[in-house]
């Protein structure tokens, strides 16, 4: 099983980051890789379409959330990655001296070029944080 993982050092409390990211339909607000963002739903079965500004489309489930514990976890429907068994978790975790750590993973088969497919997965989980610790600056 493949894996990819992106941690970045936000300077906002968790409980603040985590209300602007925590929506599953929210994403496209603050990735900067995303064009747009359609669904509806914030309970585990809800649905949405995240089309990329290269064009590309998914659907992604979200299959658990725990607001309490500041985390979501989704799984791809369809993609045009070459993934199968593609599982994702966005989780956001205080810190001592009140600023917060954001991690995104996930876990995937591959079904093509295996080192291209862990990079571009990597670049957008990275490029999602990044762009959290650029914004609470």
């Amino acid at each position: 099983m493949a894996h990819a993982e992106a941690v970045a050092q936000v300077a906002v409390d968790a409980d603040t980051l985590w209300r602007a990211i925590g929506s599953f339909q929210g994403i496209g607000e603050w990735h900067p890789m995303l064009d747009q963002v359609e669904g509806d739903g914030e309970e585990p079965g809800a649905i949405r379409r995240a089309i990329g500004k290269d064009g590309s489309e998914q659907v992604e489930c979200l299959y658990e959330v725990d607001p309490v514990q500041r985390f979501y976890r989704y799984t791809i429907v369809s993609r045009a990655l070459q993934v199968r068994d593609y599982i994702a978790e966005l989780q956001v975790q205080p810190k001592d001296d009140g600023t917060s750590t954001v991690s995104w993973t996930s876990d995937f088969e591959t079904t093509g070029d295996q080192d291209e497919t862990v990079g571009m997965i990597q670049g957008f989980l990275e490029a999602g944080v990044q762009s959290l610790a650029e914004r609470y600056r």
